[in-house]
């Protein structure tokens, strides 16, 4: 029986080794469909990389939800320039739609745990609306580069993002406010100092990188 690498996209439930399993770090830019790199080495440094490091022309694809399936299918297209075939796609949670696309496109489709039917508007993560966590919120293109943006005001638009109801923008943001102080105040107390905003994984909009993560928070709710 042949071996066909993965190549996943999330590493927080896919543990990559590199050697049968592959980490492809990428993101959407919100409001495009536009596909970059989070890390240092650039989507498609990474991309020729990992299809040379494999064996063989076949490769698998994992991530933990596919909802439009627009990054999925530009990165199958990537590989199948460099002569990669994309030959299943397995995924925690799908929609009907990407469900659909995928089975008539891809060799073996795609496998998931969980299909959400066309009525669901939305998937959401809870880590999105924790401020500063790796992997969290949406990735928005500013000048001063792509910074990443929480769901929730006033980086982000809770409505637009999450599907949070209009009326309930303020109270909801509040609230993710006031469980990300208690987050990031729990830290400091364990670390035995304060967090500033140049230590998070990733850079935040409308934030002072030099400033407190605590302070920053508390600053904001003191607005809302």
């Amino acid at each position: 029986m042949v071996n066909i690498p993965i190549v996943t996209l999330d590493k927080i439930y896919i543990v990559p080794d590199e050697t049968n399993i592959y980490f492809l770090d990428c993101t959407r830019v919100e409001g495009t469909n536009k596909i970059i790199s989070r890390s240092k080495e650039l989507l498609d440094e990474q991309i020729i990389r990992i299809a040379n490091s494999i064996k063989g022309k076949q490769i698998i694809l994992a991530d933990d939800v596919v909802f439009s399936g627009t990054v999925l299918a530009e990165i199958i297209r990537k590989f199948r320039n460099l002569g990669i075939t994309v030959i299943g796609i397995i995924a925690s949670i799908c929609t009907e739609k990407s469900y659909d696309y995928f089975n008539n496109n891809i060799k073996y489709g795609i496998k998931t745990n969980y299909l959400m039917n066309s009525d669901v508007i939305d998937q959401i993560c809870e880590r999105d609306f924790y401020f500063g966590i790796a992997g969290s919120g949406i990735m928005t293109e500013t000048t001063k580069g792509y910074l990443k943006a929480p769901y929730f005001k006033p980086y982000g638009d809770p409505y637009e993002r999450a599907s949070i109801p209009k009326e309930y923008e303020k109270s909801f943001s509040k609230g993710c406010l006031s469980r990300s102080i208690f987050l990031w105040e729990e830290i400091d107390k364990l670390r035995k100092g304060k967090t500033l905003m140049n230590e998070l994984p990733e850079r935040i909009i409308k934030t002072d990188e030099n400033e407190e993560v605590v302070k920053t928070l508390k600053k904001e709710l003191g607005k809302i």
